[in-house]
């Protein structure tokens, strides 16, 4: 378990460093409106105000009341008073705290985007429950009956299906913070082929005597 989860966790970070650094300041902003724009000619007006309303409410609380965002801002780039009382060095690197801010910007973005998403997945949620919990009962019950009898319980089953439902989670957690426009059908797509796929991973695994 220990490897997957530090390539999940290198991918993540590696992700992020090459949005950090190389894409554009208002790139991710782009991204928002053409999701938006996605979201209300799939879901609705109505499903894109409430996503958005809990990525604004969960944005606030996280980056702007916490102080974080202004925190990383006074970190990385001096105010005026400091640079008034830096002499002769008043200008000095203006250009990189000018990119600086534009890297801070690009990053509160991504976190913007990651929460909206994220808002999407939870509106999701439920209606994937009610799948969720038939996939689950379906499978114990397929197992009780092997437990019974002489059928096969596949260990080749079982293992993909958990192998290939964790990658999924992982590539949709991966998606969250790639600035491109995601069709918000992708997220319950996932979800759903995860439901069967636990189901098929319970049903199969292994008789104990």
């Amino acid at each position: 378990m220990k490897k997957p989860f530090w390539l999940v966790a290198w991918l993540l970070v590696i992700e992020l460093a090459v949005v950090f650094v190389l894409v554009p300041g208002d790139w991710t902003n782009r991204t928002i409106e053409k999701e938006s724009r996605l979201i209300e000619a799939n879901l609705g007006s109505q499903a894109r105000t409430w996503i958005y309303g809990k990525a604004d409410q969960w944005y606030q609380a996280a980056m702007m009341d916490s102080g974080f965002y202004e925190g990383i801002y006074r970190t990385m780039i001096p105010n005026n008073d400091q640079r008034a009382n830096s002499r002769g060095m008043q200008d000095m690197g203006s250009w990189w705290f000018r990119w600086v801010q534009s890297r801070i910007e690009a990053f509160a973005d991504i976190v913007y985007q990651f929460m909206s998403r994220f808002a999407l997945l939870v509106m999701w949620a439920p209606y994937m429950l009610l799948l969720l919990l038939p996939a689950l009962y379906d499978g114990l019950m397929t197992r009780q009956i092997k437990r019974t009898n002489f059928d096969y319980a596949s260990p080749v089953v079982h293992r993909y299906s958990t192998r290939l439902s964790g990658g999924l989670l992982v590539g949709l957690v991966i998606a969250f913070s790639a600035p491109i426009a995601m069709n918000p059908v992708i997220i319950p797509v996932v979800m759903m082929v995860c439901c069967v796929l636990l189901g098929l991973m319970v049903g199969n695994l292994q008789k104990r005597i």
